[in-house]
């Protein structure tokens, strides 16, 4: 009888006690794994405190301002005296100034700016159309912005303001009113 095993028998012997081994190792791990279901945790969170909830991709507050004077309203004059167009001073020196200085903000940042020294307010926001002058009210109509019902002020220091509309992040520059005329009782 033969008691010495060839190569070749040695290594499916080793293969089947790995195999098996294996096999073991598997079935002691199933039956260690409970299944329930309910959630199992650690801890008991405490009362009141609830999941973050993940920003809104549809806002606007993270995205950095962008503006386009394209569609200003530049022609004629207000019956206050006032033209429509700036000057090459007043766009270079405070318009576009200012509007490149909040292109490096996200409208968050913009949104939480605020002035008045004894009475903090906003100071750059939306508005109902309805609350500017009717002279300005009528002009938004007749220059075709009718499906706007908001209008949006930046206020660039004492009297100065920049208004128009936005759309998404982007705000249109419709009017510059460097005396404060088109709505001169802005309590905002």
């Amino acid at each position: 009888m033969k008691t010495k095993l060839t190569k070749r028998e040695k290594r499916i012997v080793r293969e089947e006690l790995k195999n098996q081994e294996f096999l073991n190792k598997k079935v002691r791990i199933l039956e260690t794994v409970i299944h329930k279901d309910k959630i199992r945790t650690d801890e008991i969170p405490e009362y009141g405190k609830r999941p973050k909830i993940q920003e809104n991709p549809d806002s606007i507050i993270s995205m950095i301002l962008e503006w386009c004077k394209g569609r200003a309203d530049v022609i004629g004059r207000w019956s206050w005296g006032q033209d429509r167009q700036w000057s090459e001073g007043e766009w270079e020196n405070i318009i576009k100034l200012n509007l490149d200085e909040l292109s490096k903000l996200t409208w968050y940042e913009i949104f939480k700016q605020e002035t008045g020294t004894h009475r903090r307010r906003k100071k750059h926001h939306d508005m109902d159309i309805e609350e500017i002058c009717i002279e300005a009210y009528k002009r938004w109509i007749r220059i075709g912005l009718e499906d706007y019902d908001t209008i949006f002020r930046f206020r660039f220091g004492g009297e100065k303001r920049l208004w128009g509309f936005t759309e998404i992040n982007k705000f249109f520059l419709i009017w510059w009113d460097p005396k404060h005329k088109i709505r001169p009782s802005d309590l905002n």
